[in-house]
């Protein structure tokens, strides 16, 4: 699991549908499409107020705000640009 949070390794299939299962969640709301993992060119800035939160919190570890700061930059995009053909939650049908 601390491979799959850092990054150094995928997390496999069933453990993603078994994610997916216990948040109530759609797989595919788990899994990002090619376009969100392509870097874009829209480079979105983080607000002075978290940056200075990723600062505080890094306590001057500049690899650990690199990693922050790219993780907060990808959210935000993400944010910024939902997926046009995923439904929200309250828009799915529930499993039975």
């Amino acid at each position: 699991m601390v491979n799959i949070e850092a990054g150094r390794q995928h997390a496999p299939l069933h453990l993603l549908w078994q994610i997916a299962e216990l948040l109530g969640s759609d797989l595919t709301l788990l899994i990002p499409s090619r376009d969100e993992l392509v870097a874009t060119s829209n480079t979105i800035e983080l607000e002075k107020v978290m940056l200075k939160q990723i600062e505080d919190f890094a306590k001057g570890d500049s690899a650990r705000i690199k990693l922050l700061t790219g993780f907060a930059n990808k959210l935000n995009a993400t944010i910024e640009t939902p997926r046009a053909d995923r439904k929200s939650n309250e828009q799915r049908k529930p499993r039975n």
